[in-house]
């Protein structure tokens, strides 16, 4: 759609400060639409339950924990290290290399949906293992 907004806006001669204005508008409500969509910077870090509605700070829930920061997704079973990240929308698709507690090391892609406000759905992208991050307060 942009681009034909772009070609339209590039090609005008006639009435050109109204079609400045239109053009400038499309644009607008163009970009408008991909960016109400995308998750904002840091919304996605945070303390997580894994399968289970997060209970007061999780701490009594330590098995389901998941934490999540700009570097590293940590949970019962190790820490994995985020190698890269492609924001679209309301997904997040990520390459992790997991060095889990009992010192064996995997890499593999992973998925992350915003449902709403307080939960994500999560798939391996190998589709081997599905999960729901509920969000913990604070």
């Amino acid at each position: 759609m942009s681009n034909m907004v772009a070609t339209g806006c590039i090609g005008a001669t006639r009435n050109a400060r109204r079609l400045h204005r239109i053009c400038a508008l499309a644009l607008g409500a163009t970009l408008a639409m991909v960016w109400t969509g995308a998750l904002a910077e840091g919304e996605f870090e945070g303390v997580f339950t894994q399968n289970e509605m997060c209970k007061g700070d999780g701490s009594k829930q330590e098995f389901a924990i998941v934490k999540v920061t700009a570097k590293d997704v940590s949970y019962s079973g190790g820490v994995c290290s985020i190698d890269s990240r492609q924001d679209t929308g309301n997904t997040i698709a990520m390459r992790l290399t997991c060095k889990f507690t009992s010192g064996a090391v995997m890499s593999s892609g992973v998925t992350f949906t915003k449902k709403d406000n307080n939960t994500f759905d999560m798939a391996q992208q190998e589709g081997t293992y599905k999960a729901v991050l509920h969000r913990c307060p604070g």
